[in-house]
């Protein structure tokens, strides 16, 4: 057992009184603000409460995976909510999204009835408090009649479903209580539910959502509607604690986590309420009188560094960190799965019920004792990054158990600059990236002049992001490298261990470290691509830097435009008025920016593609999200789906030439024949070209854990010419030994990790130093005619690294036509 493990179990004893000791809270000369009394402002769309809607009901579906499980099936929820809505003007609740399979995304708030005019003032506390913080924590009025949010996210993981069911008897027993302490609770609180966040997992009994996704691997990608609605939920409700409620751990785990913690929080103010809410949760949990509940698993007391850390901001408790909340993951005890009685399923998901139920009851008391305290440190949040201080370096001792073990922190820029027009590689990802930022809580502005900074010259319109600014850690996680994680922990509990969006979306994005540029700024509110297209009547180009191009070139393929591919992997449309009126229509919808024609430019005439692919979901939706007609293949399908048709194989997952039926290899053999592409990724695709007799290599795949953004070396030809110097792995993998007439597109760089982990097995046979310099792309043409790519990245992990999209779509079109 490690000595931190140790030191952490000692601390439960002391752990409940901390806010009643001397705690640590930073230079006693930071920056403060006047107070200003509050001045009413009117919010002509803010509406009075109770907001209430009848809901679309349902129809019964017998089959739905609650039902054994002793639970409330999705289609008793919404005239539940009905009937309280009827009998409460407590309840207020509302269709907020549809999921990906079109069911309802119910959101429901619990407080005491308002007047427009006292929402309004709500809302206008709320924004002081991010906004102008010191004016809202020392105002009277404010700390007295603030409705302090609790928000709770359920069942996320549908097939982990008791969090639903606490949300319901929670919402129920407020409701229709007597008790004129819940009538006092309700006029100092929002309770914000979001009653089940995925029901197409909780109907098929399944962790993902309809579409084959983790949600709550998803927070700050983004790419499912379930995600973007508990994304909007966290950042407008400024909850002063997050609950996400799972199973099934045992004993009942809850937050706070191990370390790593994220570099960019202020994790003083987080940890000082987190640890001892999560010790009344136990305490709370034991009065219940279960045998099952007389102890919980509190990671940064019970676990060693690494063992359930909150490093990455994709889940919902990291991402609510982010936004200054004090976020718990609460794993119920007990798993009703599997081969067990009718009854004890029912024990058992009763059980896990009340303790959801105490979570939430729980932290909403430690809300209400702790009022004044944690609506100051929320605003002290904002405030630090307004003042633009430094992260603060806690000592050790400051809760029970911290430790150098846990000081994790970086340092801010004073801003980000993202360019627009000649110096930014693709606008269409700048905008994406800002859209990102600004819906994730973060601000942007647009210079209204054009400037120089940093040694660079940029034009009006310009992206900048002056880091002092409320969400200063939220927008730093996005845009930061990261740090190397690899010397600090042994372990994760999951990756990536850096994401870095502004290293591997696609855009250009600048840093500066000690500047804010001297330019009047606008604050933006979406970000935008204007797209061109060249005057005159010349040969249109486009360079392909971003899905969004690629979107463009196979909407035109798909009319049956002529396109040709040039050597460099860009595509040119000869000149007519239909061929520019229809390209005009494409830069109108995708915003990509077209140029002249070289002279003199000769190139590959280009079809529609069409691509079997063998892999998961994520290789599916990044195929979708470029545009092409993407249909699945398997081993034991390839005699049937295999077809004439298809351009291009992409193996992105296990395809064991070796094991095929007489038919489906027949299947293969026939596509070779003609001609037909391959592209693969990781060592799948690899094992899959060694097996076909394709392009013969070695891979060489990292630790499983190795994950974040490398440093790439790119040889220029169709696939990478202008791509990203960084990329993106998620177990990286690299080729040596390789056949004759392999060429290599791109390589790891001499110092291949820019951030995140990999470490080494003993030998150093699968460590950074092993992959520095060896290919990371590479691609051949058989005998055959066959065009083949594998990727030793990871350009469809997630849907995350966008930046790579490109090379991904560049590889497709150039196996397909050569």
């Amino acid at each position: 057992m490690s000595t931190r493990h140790l030191t952490r179990l000692a601390a439960v004893a002391v752990g409940a009184s901390l806010l009643g000791t001397a705690v640590w809270t930073g230079p006693a000369n930071a920056t403060a603000l006047p107070a200003v009394p509050p001045q009413p402002v009117q919010l002509a769309h803010v509406e009075a409460y109770p907001r209430q809607n009848v809901l679309p009901v349902w129809p019964d579906d017998p089959n739905d995976a609650s039902i054994p499980i002793g639970v409330v099936p999705y289609d008793e929820i919404a005239p539940k909510l009905n009937a309280l809505q009827a009998d409460s003007d407590l309840v207020s609740a509302r269709v907020a999204g549809k999921t990906v399979a079109g069911r309802d995304l119910y959101v429901v708030t619990v407080t005491a009835p308002e007047t427009r005019a006292q929402a309004q003032q709500q809302e206008q506390w709320k924004r002081w408090l991010e906004d102008e913080p010191v004016k809202a924590r020392t105002n009277a009025r404010l700390l007295a009649e603030y409705k302090t949010p609790l928000f709770v996210n359920a069942n996320i993981h549908g097939n982990e479903w008791e969090g639903t069911d606490a949300a319901l008897r929670v919402i129920e027993e407020f409701a229709t209580s007597t008790d004129p302490a819940v009538a006092d609770l309700l006029k100092r609180n929002r309770l914000v539910f979001n009653v089940t966040a995925n029901p197409d997992g909780r109907i098929a009994g399944t962790r993902a959502n309809a579409a084959g996704y983790d949600l709550n691997r998803d927070l700050t990608i983004v790419s499912q509607p379930e995600t973007n609605l508990i994304r909007e939920l966290t950042v407008d409700a400024k909850p002063i604690i997050t609950l996400d409620l799972h199973g099934y751990v045992s004993p009942t785990l809850l937050h706070p986590s191990t370390p790593p913690h994220n570099v960019n929080n202020e994790y003083d103010l987080f940890i000082k309420h987190a640890l001892p809410n999560a010790l009344a949760i136990e305490e709370d949990l034991r009065d219940l009188g279960y045998a099952e509940t007389q102890r919980a698993r509190i990671p940064f007391r019970d676990d060693a560094p690494g063992v359930w850390d909150d490093f990455p901001p994709i889940y919902v408790p990291s991402f609510a960190l982010l936004q200054s909340s004090i976020p718990y993951t609460i794993e119920a005890p007990l798993n009703p799965r599997g081969n067990l009685t009718p009854a004890e399923r029912v024990r058992r998901s009763g059980i896990n019920t009340d303790v959801h139920e105490v979570a939430i009851k729980t932290s909403l008391r430690y809300i209400e004792e702790n009022r004044t305290q944690v609506i100051h440190d929320q605003a002290e949040v904002y405030r630090r990054g307004w003042a633009g201080e430094p992260l603060r370096d806690i000592p050790d001792g400051y809760v029970p158990g911290w430790g150098p073990e846990d000081n994790y922190n970086t340092e801010f820029p004073r801003s980000y600059v993202i360019p627009t027009g000649a110096g930014q590689r693709s606008e269409p990802a700048a905008a994406r990236l800002v859209d990102l930022l600004i819906g994730s809580g973060g601000r942007v502005w647009r210079a209204q002049d054009g400037f120089t900074a940093g040694g660079k010259s940029y034009p009006a319109g310009t992206y900048v992001i002056d880091l002092h600014q409320p969400k200063r850690g939220l927008v730093n996680s996005l845009l930061e490298p990261g740090i190397d994680l690899t010397d600090r922990v042994a372990d994760l509990y999951a990756g990536p261990a850096a994401w870095s969006q502004g290293l591997t979306w696609g855009a250009t994005v600048d840093t500066l470290w000690d500047e804010l540029p001297d330019v009047p700024l606008l604050r933006t509110y979406d970000g935008s691509a204007p797209g061109t297209l060249p005057g005159g009547t010349p040969d249109l180009h486009l360079d392909i830097q971003d899905a969004s191009d690629l979107l463009a070139v196979n909407a035109l393929l798909a009319q049956g435009v002529p396109v040709y591919r040039l050597a460099d992997g860009s595509v040119v449309v000869p000149h007519t008025p239909t061929n520019r009126r229809l390209v005009h229509a494409e830069i109108r919808r995708h915003r990509v920016n077209f140029a002249a024609a070289p002279a003199g430019w000769s190139g590959t005439l280009l079809d529609k593609v069409a691509v079997g692919y063998v892999g998961s979901v994520e290789v599916r939706d990044t195929l979708l999200d470029n545009g092409f007609d993407a249909r699945p293949v398997t081993a034991a399908t390839l005699a049937t789906t295999l077809t004439a048709d298809i351009d291009v194989l992409f193996v992105g997952g296990t395809l064991n030439v070796a094991t095929l039926t007489a038919d489906n290899r027949a299947a293969l053999d026939a596509f070779l024949a003609r001609g037909g592409g391959v592209v693969g990724i990781d060592t799948a695709g690899a094992a899959f070209s060694n097996a076909a007799g394709l392009l013969t290599l070695t891979a060489t795949a990292g630790q499983s854990l190795a994950s974040g953004v490398v440093n790439v070396v790119n040889n220029g030809g169709p696939v990478t010419s202008g791509a990203l110097p960084h990329s993106f792995v998620a177990q990286p993998v690299w080729f040596t030994n390789l056949g004759a007439g392999a060429i290599v597109d791109q390589a790891y760089g001499a110092d291949p990790l820019v951030a995140g982990w990999w470490g080494t097995n003993a030998a150093g046979t699968n460590g950074p130093a092993a992959a520095a310099g060896q290919a990371s792309i590479v691609r051949t043409e058989t005998a055959a005619g066959n065009g083949v790519v594998l990727f030793g990245t990871d350009p469809t992990w997630r849907l995350h690294a966008k930046g790579l999209h490109p090379q991904l779509g560049r590889a497709i079109l150039w196996a397909a036509q050569r």
